[in-house]
C-alpha cells in the first residue's frame, strides 16, 4: 500500500472524529444523526474534503479517505460516549454507515467528472 493511500486513511480516521465532534457541537447531541443540524455538519465535514481529494487524486484515494472517516466517526463514538454508545456499538457500526453515504456519492460524482474532463 502506497504512502499516499496510508494518508488518505489517515485523514480519513481525522476527519471521522472531527465530523462527529463538531455535529455534536453544533447540535448538542451526542450523535449526528439525532439532529438536523448535526447532520448538516457532519455531512459538510465529509462531503467538501471528499470530493476535494477526488478531484485532485481520483476515485481510489477518496474511497480510502471514506472508509478512513467511517472507522474515525466509531472510534470517537466508542472512545468518547458513554456507557450507552458503547453498549449499542454494532448497531451504531450500521447507523453510522447511513452517514458516509452522501460523501461516498460526492466522491464518485467529482471523480467521475474528472475523468470525463481531465483537463478540469
Amino acid at each position: 500500500m502506497s504512502f499516499r493511500l496510508l494518508g488518505s486513511i489517515a485523514a480519513g480516521i481525522v476527519l471521522g472524529a472531527l465530523s462527529w465532534s463538531l455535529a455534536a457541537i453544533a447540535s448538542g447531541h451526542f450523535e449526528p444523526y439525532d439532529s438536523g443540524l448535526g447532520l448538516l455538519a457532519n455531512q459538510l465535514v465529509l462531503s467538501v474534503p471528499a470530493g476535494l481529494l477526488a478531484l485532485k487524486r481520483g476515485a481510489r484515494a477518496c474511497l480510502v479517505l471514506v472508509l478512513g472517516s467511517y472507522l474515525g466517526m466509531n472510534l470517537y463514538a466508542f472512545t468518547f460516549g458513554g456507557g450507552e454508545q458503547r453498549a449499542w456499538l454494532s448497531l451504531g457500526m450500521v447507523a453510522s454507515l447511513l452517514l458516509i453515504i452522501v460523501p461516498l456519492l460526492v466522491a464518485l460524482a467529482v471523480a467521475a467528472y474528472r475523468v470525463r474532463h481531465p483537463s478540469a
